[in-house]
């Protein structure tokens, strides 16, 4: 029984909505695991087309867009469910151990996509 009222929002860090979607590959295989649906310093959810099983740590790679050198990080996936999609799944991770390679990542991204203020 949960306590949290149904649709009520559980994390506290605000998550920003990708636009453009990253994708996330297997830094063992090198295998696609999905695409970036949002993230923050702590955590992302992952947008993919098979589920993956809750609870395991999954070693992780994004490659940016014309860049050389790949951002690498663990993640535990919490979660997984059908997307709105039906050939999607929907998985929410946290980030394990984030170094400064994926906080400067969100970080980019969040001021990448925020609207500014024209003065």
């Amino acid at each position: 029984m949960s306590l949290i009222p149904k649709g009520k929002e559980r994390r506290t860090i605000k998550r920003h909505q990708l636009n453009e979607y990253l994708r996330v590959f297997n830094r063992n295989t090198m295998r696609e695991m999905g695409s970036i649906g949002n993230i923050s310093s702590n955590g992302l959810m992952l947008i993919s087309t098979v589920p993956v099983l809750i609870g395991a740590v999954y070693s992780m790679r994004i490659i940016l867009p014309g860049e050389h050198t790949p951002i690498d990080f663990e993640a535990r996936c919490h979660w997984c469910k059908p997307d709105v999609g039906p050939e999607f799944f929907d998985s929410g991770y946290s980030i394990v151990n984030a170094d400064s390679d994926i906080i400067d990542l969100v970080e980019s991204l969040k001021e990448f996509f925020t609207f500014q203020e024209i003065e």
